[in-house]
């Protein structure tokens, strides 16, 4: 929702407000005054809603999304890869595929360079390109469910703000006077467990992503806050209550995501030396030239 149009609602409860009041109080035949009505919820909502018209733009995470599921498609071999967090196939590079046959082309050359070669970076390359593309899985996992929470709290605040309208209109009225709130923040994350990578890697963090795009998740949609609305003041502070928990609930959200991140971050920080499971070697040869790269030591050595 626009800066506008979410400011305008706010405005509209702070009017709706002063208006219901008037209408309870003049119920009992006495004469409210208007003026005190009116200083009383002055600036009682748009404060509250404000800090909700700064919040990130879903729309603005789509693009570091597609560019991760590239990176993933260019690591993928083919074969039974999948998002590890949505269980989407994920299509094959088939110039990564040949370099799992570059050992068959190279069968001619032996020596301690080929050998190293072969042991060092050919053997490796498939487990280490496993475990980059579901690292790549895990950054995207995390980018999506953090989309998800800003999508859910922007729906969520428009859905405060049009049931605090809802409570107001039926002060003094025949109508319900209790007030439930529906707050969808609350099932925005869902927790995926460890992540299988090869190669020794031993990480057991918990990965997240957003509920919506879980293969398979149980999750429940949304959760159901019940107040009390039977007077403006009552409606007005329930509404104060709701934001506060939609508040908190947003930064518990994002906590998860954090902490998930970082977990896989440190682990695979830890475990970046010579033999990373996340790292493939870099070739000896290819700091070679001249001379050496065509000596004993490069590809001219045989057994």
């Amino acid at each position: 929702m626009s800066f506008d149009k979410l400011m305008s609602k706010a405005q509209e409860i702070e009017e709706g407000a002063v208006d219901a009041e008037y209408r309870q109080l003049a119920q009992y035949g006495g004469r409210p005054d208007y003026g005190r009505i009116k200083e009383k919820y002055q600036n009682c909502a748009t404060p509250l809603f404000e800090p909700f018209t700064r919040i990130p733009d879903p729309g603005n995470y789509q693009g570091i999304i597609d560019q991760l599921h590239g990176a993933m498609s260019s690591l993928s071999n083919g074969a039974h890869m999948r998002d590890p967090i949505s269980g989407d196939s994920i299509g094959a590079n088939e110039d990564l595929r040949s370099i799992e046959t570059a050992a068959d082309d190279l069968n001619g050359w032996s020596g301690m360079a080929a050998h190293a070669f072969k042991a060092n970076f050919l053997d490796p390359f498939p487990a280490v390109a496993s475990n980059q593309f579901l690292v790549l899985g895990i950054m995207k996992g995390a980018v999506e469910a953090d989309q998800e929470v800003w999508k859910r709290t922007r729906d969520d605040i428009v859905g405060i703000a049009d049931d605090t309208l809802e409570g107001l209109d039926n002060v003094a009225s025949c109508g319900k006077s209790d007030l439930e709130f529906t707050l969808s923040i609350a099932s925005a994350v869902a927790a995926i467990g460890a992540i299988p990578f090869t190669g020794g890697a031993s990480v057991a963090f918990a990965a997240v992503g957003a509920a919506s795009a879980v293969g398979g998740a149980v999750q429940k949609g949304y959760e159901s806050v019940k107040k009390s609305g039977g007077s403006a003041e009552q409606v007005v502070n329930s509404m104060k209550e709701t934001i506060d928990d939609l508040t908190k609930r947003t930064s518990k959200k994002q906590g998860e995501i954090t902490k998930a991140l970082n977990g896989y971050a440190g682990e695979v920080d830890r475990q970046n030396k010579a033999d990373s499971p996340f790292v493939s070697a870099r070739p000896k040869l290819a700091g070679m030239s001249g001379s050496v790269l065509t000596s004993d030591k490069g590809v001219g050595g045989h057994d």
